[in-house]
Parts: C-alpha cells; sequence; structure tokens
C-alpha cells in the first residue's frame, strides 16, 4: 500500500486540451455510462488520490466542472507536451497524468505505475508499457520540467522525444486498462 503522505506529494492531471479531430465532435463530453468521458479518469485519480485533480488544456465547460481544479495552459495548441509543461510548472512537485479519453484506466494500474517510482527511484518518468509505450499515462517528476520547457521552447512536440528513452522506466500495464478512444468506431 502507497502511503498517503507520498501521495499528498504527486499531483493528478488528465491533460484535456485535444480538438478531437478523429472524432468529429468534442469526445471528452460523450457519455460514457452516463458520464462524460473525461469523468473516468478523473474520478479513477481520485480513488488514488482524493478530490484533487487537476485539469489542463481548453476544454468543455462540461469538463472543467468535473475537475477539482483547472491549470492555466499558457501553451494552447501545443499539445500534451504543453499541458504536461503548464502542469509541472503550475505544481513544483511530481504529476501523474492520465488523457482524457482513457475510458478503462482503473486504481490498479495507476498504483502499479506510482509503486514502480520506488524500484527504480532515478528515472525522469514512469510510463504505462503495453504492446507501446503510453506517455499520457504515467508519473513524471518535477526535474523534468526543463525537459518540458525546452521541447516548449523549441517545438519539439513529440512527447515520447522530450525525454532520452535511458531516464524513462516502463511499467507493464494490462492492455485493456489503457484504452483511449480516438473515433466513434472505438466506444
Amino acid at each position: 500500500m502507497i502511503e498517503q503522505c507520498i501521495l499528498d506529494q504527486i499531483q493528478p492531471v488528465v491533460l484535456v486540451g485535444g480538438q478531437s479531430k478523429r472524432f468529429g465532435r468534442d469526445k471528452l463530453i460523450e457519455p460514457i455510462n452516463g458520464t462524460p468521458m473525461a469523468a473516468i479518469p478523473i474520478n479513477t485519480l481520485r480513488q488514488v488520490f482524493g478530490p484533487r485533480v487537476a485539469i489542463v488544456g481548453q476544454c468543455d465547460q462540461q469538463v472543467t466542472s468535473l475537475a477539482d481544479r483547472v491549470i492555466h495552459d499558457p501553451y494552447p495548441g501545443l499539445g500534451p507536451v504543453g499541458g504536461l509543461c503548464a502542469a509541472l510548472e503550475y505544481s513544483k512537485s511530481d504529476v501523474f497524468v492520465c488523457a482524457g479519453d482513457l475510458v478503462a484506466i482503473d486504481e490498479q494500474t495507476i498504483r502499479t505505475i506510482i509503486a514502480a517510482s520506488f524500484e527504480t527511484p532515478d528515472a525522469l518518468a514512469y510510463l504505462a508499457m503495453s504492446d507501446r509505450l503510453q506517455p499520457t499515462i504515467g508519473l513524471y517528476r518535477a526535474d523534468c520540467v526543463s525537459h518540458f520547457k525546452n521541447a516548449v521552447e523549441t517545438r519539439k512536440l513529440k512527447l515520447g522525444m522530450v525525454l532520452s528513452q535511458e531516464s524513462v522506466f516502463r511499467v507493464p500495464v494490462d492492455s485493456g486498462t489503457i484504452v483511449n478512444i480516438n473515433r466513434p468506431d472505438d466506444l
């Protein structure tokens, strides 16, 4: 069991700034079992961290009302790199991030990733790994902020390229829990 004092040092964040182009409409407000899609990662993070989940990115008011706090995004349009940079700058602490379109994320997956940070404490990020690396599901250390600032300044906006591969710890997780939705047919 992860002690609450450790969890209190991590800012849980949901990235909500995407444009849903492939979905054709705002997917984060798409109802899943009667609630907006973005409620799933927000509520799952609450199960682990309590009622202090932040969102970052421009989004519909329905999504904003789901969060416990909103982090201003000074980097609109710069994708997950900009959102993570904003979250790291705001919190000045480690950040656990989930994409807003994760419809099957569960508490165990989040706890598994956090637990991995104790096994290899010198990594900068601990990211979900299934058949491929999932950079929008994981724990980013506060020390990542300079890497993200540099990526924003130089417009190197591919999330998987911000940190060196050696500084990322890959955490094996159940691929069924990290499903994200890109098109209506994915539902």
